[in-house]
């Protein structure tokens, strides 16, 4: 489970059988609602759809005392900051809202008021969130209030940071964005936010430093991500089918948290008004968290599919049982705006390496199970356990029967799957759940025939790539009657003359029923 501390379609890859046996490992396959509606269905349990809840943007949760607790950029009243409270993650459609914060006038935090957090550390509650003063958007600094009492839904005064305006002091007193506040694996409390290395520098970069207490950072700013991918970099016009895109590099709205022993931060890439806005992912490989060397950066974990784009702002949360791992993003309607939406889907994770596995956006009112430990809900295992199951795209546009698996199959080990019988089906498949939102691929399969059917003259092994149309793939198959192993377009029978076609240069020869691509 989560250990929580106190901002197109993508390649889908598929093991197909044609009509035998197979052993083969290969990489990854892969009406708008103004409020969610939670239903029951006849056969299973109650369902809900995304988006959860409009008006909603960097939205931050934290689960107290039975109760959900969310702060959000956008969505409040004119003026102030607030906080919603609800016994379900779901329930966020209509939670109650408290005013907790007005927002003063003519202050160094009074515009631009971004990215608020709530957070419980050390046995008070904190909200963190950046602001400037008006007309100054290079001002932005980091600030903390701090709740009056012990309740998580305020009021909340400016915190004691020995600064004004309870601002947290930062040795580098540089334009910083978007603060989150952790305890690391190593028990130790840390800051991390986005900000631009030098004055007026407009590439923003995440940053890392300790804290001595939640209102007190205690080391020097630390680098530990900048935007160098293509992924991380786009700005408007987002048009990659014509060639048009535009430059802009981002690593902002950083969020920690632990899973297996292990430290992970995600961040959103990218301009937040393109379609392209995105998850990244950086993980802490050895336990020592200010060394940059010691984070590895993979993504983007998290992009645009379907009807559903500019998703970012990502967190993790748990059900309210603690039984199953979900998450929150925001999703764009028209750009960087108060329009944007709340969305909330189950977490899985890799069975390879123990990374957040989100799958893809779940598009606009496709039914989805409710968290478990909510009214109506039907407890149900993890099916990406064994490294194997459905692919994420089909299920996340709604389609009920594309995309499955077929066939009966036994799952050998996480990298390796043999099918045992087509249970009447054409052709037998089944998808490696790894991420699928990620830009290249190297793909390596070993195919091995192992016994020819009886129901098919031609029978064929190999991997499928499909991209984004059925004109755009690549294939590679046995072919055991005319003994050739190759890429598009696959040997076929020349069945006028019954004659063997030529295999291409680098195909296999009739003997060998073994390839390695």
């Amino acid at each position: 489970m989560v250990e929580l501390p106190g901002k197109r379609r993508r390649p889908l890859l598929r093991a197909l059988v044609g009509l035998a046996a197979l052993v083969v490992a290969l990489l990854p396959t892969a009406a708008r609602a103004d409020r969610v509606t939670v239903r029951t269905t006849a056969v299973g349990g109650a369902t809900f759809t995304d988006p959860v809840r409009q008006h909603v943007s960097d939205p931050y949760v934290i689960q107290y005392g039975g109760y959900y607790y969310m702060t959000s950029t956008d969505g409040c009243d004119a003026g102030y900051l607030c906080v919603w409270k609800s016994a379900t993650i779901t329930g966020f459609a209509t939670a109650e809202k408290y005013d907790v914060f007005h927002i003063p006038s003519g202050q160094p935090n009074s515009a631009e008021v971004w990215a608020p957090e709530i957070h419980y550390v050390q046995g008070h509650f904190y909200i963190y969130y950046t602001a400037t003063s008006a007309g100054d958007g290079s001002g932005h600094r980091l600030f903390a209030l701090q709740a009056v009492g012990g309740d998580p839904a305020g009021p909340y005064t400016e915190a004691d940071t020995g600064y004004a305006h309870g601002q947290l002091h930062e040795s580098s007193d540089l334009w910083a964005i978007d603060p989150t506040v952790f305890t690391g694996s190593d028990g130790r409390l840390y800051i991390a936010w986005s900000g631009w290395p030098t004055a007026n520098a407009h590439q923003q970069n995440i940053y890392l430093a300790t804290m001595s207490d939640p209102l007190h950072i205690s080391s020097s700013r630390v680098q530990i991500s900048a935007p160098t991918r293509p992924w991380e970099t786009v700005d408007l016009p987002d048009g990659p089918s014509s060639g048009t895109v535009g430059y802009f590099p981002v690593n902002e709205g950083p969020e920690a948290f632990q899973h297996g022993g292990r430290s992970y931060l995600t961040f959103s890439a990218s301009f937040c008004g393109t379609r392209s806005y995105a998850v990244g992912l950086l993980t802490n490989t050895d336990g020592d968290l200010l060394n940059p060397s010691s984070w590895t950066k993979t993504g983007p974990i998290f992009k645009y599919h379907g009807d559903v784009i500019g998703s970012a702002s990502f967190e993790p949360i748990t059900s309210p049982d603690g039984n199953e791992d979900w998450f929150l993003v925001h999703s764009n309607t028209q750009g960087c705006d108060a329009d944007r939406e709340l969305r909330a889907q189950r977490l899985y994770w890799d069975a390879r390496d123990g990374s957040p596995l989100p799958g893809y956006p779940v598009d606009d009112g496709v039914p989805l199970d409710v968290p478990s430990g909510e009214p109506g809900s039907v407890a149900s295992a993890d099916p990406y356990a064994s490294g194997w199951g459905d692919a994420f795209g089909d299920a996340a546009e709604g389609d009920g029967t594309g995309g499955r698996k077929a066939g009966t199959w036994v799952v050998t080990d996480t990298r390796t799957a043999s099918v045992t019988s087509l249970n009447g089906v054409q052709w037998a498949q089944l998808f490696y759940a790894s991420n699928p939102d990620y830009e290249n691929y190297t793909v390596s399969a070993d195919v091995r025939w192992s016994a020819t059917g009886t129901t098919s003259s031609y029978p064929k092994y190999g991997i499928y790539a499909s991209y984004a149309d059925k004109n755009n793939h690549v294939e590679v198959f046995i072919d055991r009657r005319y003994g050739c192993s190759q890429p598009t377009p696959w040997c076929r029978a020349s069945s006028s003359r019954g004659r063997t076609p030529p295999c291409r240069p680098g195909s296999i020869r009739p003997s060998t029923t073994r390839s390695r691509w």
